[in-house]
This record gives C-alpha cells, sequence and structure tokens, in this order.
C-alpha cells in the first residue's frame, strides 16, 4: 500500500512549465555576447598600449641622484612624456624626474634620465608614459 499526501494546490510552489519561454532565452544569449564582446573588447585594448616604455639601466650615482637608461615605443610623430620615479630600501619614493622624448623618425626612442633624490635610491622605476608633452 502507497500513502502520498495530499496534492499539492496548483500554482503554488514553482510549480510552472518546465522549459523558459523562448524571448528570455533569447534575451539570456544577447547579454551574455554582449557581455563576452565588452570583455575581450577590453582585453585586447588593455594588451596592446599606445606607449610601451622599459627601464633598461639604472645606477646609483650618489645619495643625490639617480641616472636611468629607458626605451619607449610609440608613434613616431608624436612626443612622449615619461615619469620616473627612485625608491629606497622601503620602496618609498625619494625622487621623481619627468622627460619628454621628442618626435622623430623613429618609433622607439632612447633617454637617459638623472633623478635627483632626496635620500639614498636603491632602485628607479617607471612609473608611466604618455602620448604628448607634459600637462600643464
Amino acid at each position: 500500500m502507497t500513502t502520498s499526501g495530499p496534492a499539492r494546490p496548483a500554482g503554488r510552489y514553482g510549480d510552472r512549465g518546465g522549459r523558459p519561454r523562448p524571448v528570455m532565452v533569447a534575451a539570456l544569449v544577447v547579454l551574455v555576447a554582449a557581455f563576452g564582446g565588452w570583455v575581450l573588447w577590453a582585453a585586447l585594448g588593455a594588451a596592446t598600449p599606445d606607449v610601451r616604455s622599459d627601464l633598461v639601466a639604472f645606477r646609483i650615482v650618489d645619495a643625490g641622484s639617480v641616472r636611468a637608461r629607458i626605451e619607449v615605443s610609440a608613434d613616431a610623430h608624436r612626443p612622449v612624456t615619461c615619469t620616473l620615479q627612485a625608491q629606497d630600501r622601503n620602496h618609498e619614493p625619494v625622487g621623481v624626474a619627468r622627460t619628454t622624448l621628442p618626435a622623430g623618425s623613429d618609433a622607439t626612442r632612447r633617454a637617459t634620465v638623472v633623478v635627483r633624490t632626496r635620500a639614498l635610491a636603491v632602485t628607479a622605476v617607471i612609473i608611466g608614459c604618455r602620448r604628448g608633452p607634459p600637462p600643464g
């Protein structure tokens, strides 16, 4: 003998049709495709920056300065402004320098930058480079 409980009232407890509506499925597909397209666009944009910069070498000259050599690849017809920072052993900034590499015929440009420091630095880093002259 099988005993079953009383039948649940129709329309309660989420008793609806088992298949989603085609309009809802289409809307979900469009949203997922739009999100995937945006992620791809954002990833490709971040992967190919307008300006690429490398710190080729640096040398601690004395307690008051660091000499850094940088290499920048960007549009040859526009100047590029780079900001460098000298840091102490605790990674605190002890000096900052900005340099502008003029437009020229070659997309890859090199420069030597002297960063004046207020204390002994142990490293130099490129904070960033951007196209155009310095602001201000």
